[in-house]
Parts: C-alpha cells; sequence; structure tokens
C-alpha cells in the first residue's frame, strides 16, 4: 500500500488560492521562502534593467517586486501566465509540505500534470522551490511572448535546466510518458519537465502508471480536485482532494494506504462511510507488475516515449 501526491496544472488556479493554502507552520514557511525568492528574482531583474540590459525577463521579473502578495489576484491569473505558473508551484510545495510535515502523510510517488510536474519535482527533490521558481518564470515568460513554437519552448526550457544543479532524488516521480515512476534518474524527470510544453501527457496515462505502480491512494494537493475527479476512473484507486476536504480529512483518508497502514476495506470497492471518499473505485487496486519501476533514462536504446515530436528530432 501506498501513498502518491498529485499536482494539477493550469486550469486549476482560481482567485485567492494562495490565501486558502492549510494554515499550518510548513505551508507558511513555503510561503516565505516563495516571497524571499521573488522579490529576490526581482531585484536581479531590476539591476539587470538599470544596467541597459534589453528584453523583457527583467520588465517581467518586476511583477515580484511584492512577493507573491499579488500573485493571485483575479486579474493576475487572467493576465499573466507568470503568475499563474508560479502560484499554482507556490500552492502544490506549501500543501504537500503540510501534508508531510505537519500530518505526518509521506508520499511514495509524486505526479504533476503540466507545471504541476515542477511542484511534484520539489517534493522529489529533483528541484529546490528556488529553481523551480525560476523554470516555471522562465516558462510562463515563454508562452506569454508567444513568439516561438512550442517545440522551440520546450529547446529552451531544456537548456535552462541542464543548468540545473544533479542531486539524489528522494521520491519516485511517475512519468506518463515513459508510462512508470523515474527513480533516481533525474535526467528524465528533467527531460519530462522541459518536453511537456510542446507534448502534454494525457492524465489517463500517469493515472495508469501510477495504478502499475501500486499507489492505492492519491491525494490532490491544491489547488482544486480537477486531478482527483480523473484519477477516480482507475479501479480500486482511493483519490481525495486537499481543498476539497481540508488538510485534516485528506490525511486521515490517506494514511491506512500508508507505511504501517492497513489499507482497511477502503482499498478497492466502497469507500468508508462518512470519509471524504466518495472517489473510491470499485474492484481491486492493481498491482505493480515485476517491471514496474526501474532506474535508467528510458530515452536511451530507441526507447524515447517523445520521439517522433516535431522539434525534438
Amino acid at each position: 500500500m501506498s501513498i502518491a501526491f498529485l499536482f494539477p496544472g493550469r486550469g486549476s488556479q482560481r482567485p485567492g488560492m494562495l490565501h486558502r493554502l492549510p494554515d499550518t507552520a510548513a505551508s507558511a514557511t513555503v510561503l516565505a521562502e516563495a516571497d524571499w525568492a521573488l522579490r529576490r528574482l526581482a531585484a536581479r531583474a531590476g539591476s539587470a534593467d538599470a544596467a541597459g540590459a534589453a528584453g523583457r525577463a527583467g520588465t517581467a521579473g518586476r511583477e515580484y517586486a511584492d512577493g507573491i502578495a499579488e500573485l493571485d489576484t483575479a486579474e493576475a491569473l487572467e493576465k499573466s501566465p507568470v503568475a499563474c505558473h508560479v502560484a499554482l508551484l507556490v500552492a502544490g510545495v506549501a500543501g504537500a509540505r503540510a501534508m508531510s510535515e505537519d500530518e505526518a502523510v509521506t508520499p511514495a510517488f509524486v505526479a504533476g500534470e503540466d507545471v504541476g510536474g515542477y511542484a511534484a519535482a520539489v517534493i522529489a527533490e529533483v528541484l529546490t522551490l528556488e529553481e523551480a521558481l525560476r523554470a516555471v518564470r522562465l516558462r510562463g515568460e515563454l508562452l506569454e511572448r508567444a513568439e516561438e513554437p512550442e517545440g522551440d519552448v520546450a529547446i529552451r526550457l531544456a537548456q535552462h535546466l541542464a543548468t540545473v544543479e544533479r542531486r539524489p532524488q528522494r521520491v519516485p516521480y511517475v512519468s506518463g510518458a515513459y508510462g512508470r515512476s523515474l527513480r533516481g534518474d533525474t535526467n528524465a524527470v528533467l527531460d519530462e519537465l522541459a518536453r511537456s510544453v510542446a507534448r502534454p501527457v494525457p492524465w489517463e496515462k500517469v493515472a495508469a502508471a501510477l495504478a502499475d505502480e501500486g499507489a492505492a491512494c492519491c491525494v490532490e494537493l491544491p489547488p482544486g480536485r480537477a486531478l482527483t475527479s480523473r484519477t477516480a476512473a482507475v479501479p480500486g484507486m482511493r483519490v481525495v482532494s486537499v481543498e476539497e476536504y481540508g488538510l485534516a480529512d485528506a490525511a486521515e483518508f490517506a494514511r491506512p494506504a500508508g507505511p504501517g497502514g492497513t489499507g482497511g476495506s477502503e482499498a478497492g470497492g466502497s469507500a468508508h462511510e462518512g470519509s471524504p471518499s466518495g472517489h473510491a473505485g470499485g474492484g481491486p487496486a492493481h498491482e505493480a507488475g515485476p517491471e514496474a519501476g526501474g532506474g535508467g533514462h528510458a530515452g536511451a536504446g530507441g526507447d524515447d516515449p517523445w520521439s517522433g515530436h516535431s522539434g525534438f528530432a
């Protein structure tokens, strides 16, 4: 039995989402860290402009002069892809840290859709929060400009992520593109993050990979419940949204699937009556097959799941 953390992407954003995060010490720490990092990025952008540097990155960077305070306003989320990207990242990481540190519910797997993949990479410790903030800021800026085809945007992102320090991965990152979890393969995770902007993977493939890896319960971190409703289609999978049911109830729902949990009668079949569960699927949970997992980069030996996509020849 194991727990997966899910991180939603664009389309899940909503005004005030950073102000509705769990009111916990871990969440507050993430917000403070993000605020400090964004102010520092704004200061660097301002220095570049003062030095006569051309380009729009400096102009976009001034959005962060006030940190995270205005990132989740209706106007910012509607008009600025950068604000949307950053707010989704911060919300996901803050929710995950609150679940792990304040409720002691930890993931055996992480997965994300669209920009949510960057939040998943932070929890997997492939990226630091500041590294992820820089990456999603660039992603949002490139999409906002709309000057290049998405394949070229992906190449720019790959070039940026190539500069990130490689470090040991703590949590397996479940990839829909590779159809399995990426364990100890930081390059493959970063490769997926870059390329997904041009070739999004259907969430159904990610959900199937989670089931094949043995995930018994999926916890969707803020904002929203878009992935909860789509993951519930997997037979036997128990899913819950933190935003919908609150941190404490979502944690209580997930614990039976975690280390030391019994799994109970909720792992498949009907969910526990009265819990935030009406999303549990019927039938037996999928079991991880003998080929699940693995370590090396699947792109080797002609097994690249992105092959054939224009812009990645």
